[in-house]
């Protein structure tokens, strides 16, 4: 049976935060370690103890194949919640990859690695290791609600999170965006003027508004 989540796969995210009026962006730091990274999967959520990772290795351990870990880091930027050793262990169980409202570390070694991280900052300074919270209840991650089972799609430009339950209506929304700006591109090359191809775009708000 093919993955449902081959539907927006390749999507851009900004099509995907278009087709969903913006709601599920995060914030505009969660951005990819690494040039290239993308990930699409389904939301294992984590809230750390500011500054501390144990609650992110447990969630790793607990996490299956094909899940992101995505990770409520408590505000802390001065203290490393994921390096390469997690990354490595990532990439033995298929996890899709991680998305931390924290910093990160080893940024060359995770870009070796391959799995794909998306993180707010990155520092050498590693966390502790003391606290444990919890793992799979809703969070706020990058000012985004992310609930377990939710599906995350990363690439360049940030992230977005939604419920599994819009996947039918969102991923065709966001291909007839995608049509819409493909036809006002072909017409500026044309020599329309943007300020009256705009319209297109003024369409595009109302369909949204009725879907």
């Amino acid at each position: 049976m093919r993955d449902p989540l081959h539907r927006i796969a390749r999507i851009p995210t900004a099509l995907l935060s278009d087709a969903l009026g913006r709601l599920g962006t995060m914030a505009a730091a969660i951005k990819p370690v690494a040039r290239g990274m993308r990930l699409t999967g389904i939301a294992h959520t984590v809230r750390c103890y500011p500054g501390d990772y144990l609650t992110l290795l447990k969630a790793l351990a607990e996490a299956r194949e094909g899940e992101v870990l995505v990770v409520d880091g408590g505000g802390m930027l001065e203290a490393a919640l994921l390096g390469k050793l997690m990354a490595i262990e990532a990439r033995r169980k298929g996890i899709k990859g991680f998305v931390i409202d924290g910093a990160v570390r080893d940024l060359h070694d995770l870009e070796d690695v391959g799995v794909p991280v998306f993180a707010r900052a990155a520092t050498p300074r590693v966390g502790t290791a003391e606290h444990l919270r919890e793992t799979q209840v809703p969070i706020i991650c990058g000012g985004a609600p992310v609930q377990p089972g939710d599906i995350v799609h990363g690439d360049e430009d940030g992230v977005v999170v939604f419920s599994p339950k819009k996947l039918r209506t969102v991923a065709p929304r966001a291909l007839e965006i995608q049509r819409h700006e493909a036809e006002v591109a072909r017409k500026l090359r044309r020599g329309r003027p943007l300020a009256e191809l705009m319209k297109l775009f003024d369409r595009l708000v109302e369909l949204r508004k009725r879907g």
